[in-house]
């Protein structure tokens, strides 16, 4: 019977384009592959990626320090050489003890290419032996990096070592999860044309199309992934799984991909940014680790690139954070003639009006003291579609004023003092 396994699994290897490693614990299949400088991850030259995430790794510290994970030396200058990408595929997606990751794909730079390892389990009692193998090769790792990973997949790998007494040798690694940069710098971007639901999400998919033009043909379905691996588990056969590797192969260069744009911004600074958006996503990655004038410098261009492109949604999202660094600063009348331009704005979602209507109200009851054109910003408000908390703020935002406004029978308004 194990001579059976051994050769089920030695053809599903060679089917694969890999190897069977017989350990101690039982069988892995281990897949190699390399993609040299002159390949190409859409219009991406491979080579060219790889030269940039050398020339970036500061930015990548930058980007650690600023979504923290793993050891306290996170935020320290790595060497990219030591770093790899660890992504997944699962026999399901909802977690939980039963879950296991019956392939695991890791890649690292290699020279001026990058190098994928892929271990796949046989079937699911050879889990033990696909983590051993795992662990061993990650030992000499630096820090890490992933898609999501933070919250799924490098739980879901200690969960499994925890389960079949397996040391974890990357827990504590520096780490760096890239779906928050992603999503600082293009959650919004424009939508590509095309018929995909999930065109405004920020999967890796959806981004690898926006910043390299690559749309795969024949990728097979996340959602069909765990069936495909339980049949080869029953049978053996390993045709199926082939698209599953290379979904995980393009999924492992993606996040590369990801990660050397989203330090190349952090590095070259709006510069580098091809459109409004991007230095959007710049500014809020200044604000979270704290650089106001880095932020206020990113959301004032943005605004103005918005302005001339006609595009209503950036320039109020830009005006809207522009108004809340300079208030943060102490700059209330900065502030102010933020709110002004955004509610001059054509096209401003009606969300960001009615903050920004709400905002300047406050201000010129309590600061400006002009409590007629915070009257009148308040029966705008009222005049919207409004509901719940924010029209019971207004309603009584309006009483005050009234209360603070006397009128004569002639019509004309007298401002009395507040204490009136």
């Amino acid at each position: 019977r194990v001579d059976r396994r051994l050769a089920r699994a030695r053809e599903a290897a060679a089917r694969l384009g890999g190897v069977v490693d017989e350990h101690r614990d039982g069988l892995c299949i281990v897949v190699d592959r390399r993609y040299d400088a002159d390949m190409r991850h859409g219009r991406v030259r491979v080579g060219d990626l790889v030269d940039t995430l050398r020339r970036v790794q500061d930015g990548l510290a930058s980007l650690r320090r600023a979504w923290p994970a793993g050891t306290t030396g996170a935020a320290d200058a790595l060497p990219v050489d030591g770093l790899t990408v660890i992504d997944l595929e699962t026999t399901g997606l909802a977690g939980g003890a039963g879950t296991q990751a019956f392939l695991v794909g890791c890649a690292h730079l290699d020279g001026d290419g990058i190098h994928v390892r892929q271990f796949l389990s046989p079937g699911f009692e050879y889990e033990r032996a696909q983590l051993a193998l795992l662990t061993a090769w990650l030992a000499e790792r630096s820090h890490l990096v992933t898609f999501n990973g933070r919250t799924f997949d490098l739980p879901l790998l200690e969960m499994r070592c925890s389960f079949n007494r397996v040391p974890c040798p990357w827990k504590g690694l520096p780490h760096l999860d890239a779906l928050h940069p992603a999503r600082r710098f293009w959650r919004d971007r424009p939508e590509l044309a095309g018929p995909d639901p999930d065109e405004a999400s920020c999967s890796l998919g959806v981004l690898e199309r926006h910043l390299a033009g690559l749309h795969r043909v024949g990728d097979v379905p996340g959602f069909e992934i765990p069936a495909r691996f339980f049949q080869f588990a029953r049978d053996g056969r390993a045709g199926p799984l082939e698209a599953v590797l290379e979904h995980n192969r393009l999924d492992l260069v993606s996040t590369l991909l990801v990660c050397a744009r989203a330090a190349e911004l952090v590095v070259r600074g709006p510069s580098a940014a091809v459109q409004g958006y991007e230095v959007l996503g710049l500014g809020r990655f200044y604000e979270r680790i704290d650089d106001r004038g880095g932020a206020e410098a990113c959301y004032q261009r943005a605004a103005a690139e918005a302005l001339g492109l006609a595009n209503g949604p950036l320039r109020g999202e830009a005006l809207r954070r522009l108004a809340a660094v300079q208030r943060r600063a102490g700059r209330p009348d900065a502030a102010a003639a933020s709110w002004q331009a955004l509610l001059a704005t054509r096209g401003v979602p009606l969300r960001l009006r009615r903050e920004a209507r709400e905002a300047l109200a406050i201000h010129q009851e309590h600061r400006a003291r002009d409590l007629a054109s915070a009257r009148a910003l308040v029966l705008e408000s009222l005049a919207e579609p409004l509901e719940g908390p924010a029209r019971a703020r207004s309603a009584h935002r309006l009483a005050r004023l009234e209360r603070k406004l006397g009128r004569t029978p002639g019509g004309l308004i007298t401002q009395l003092d507040d204490d009136a």
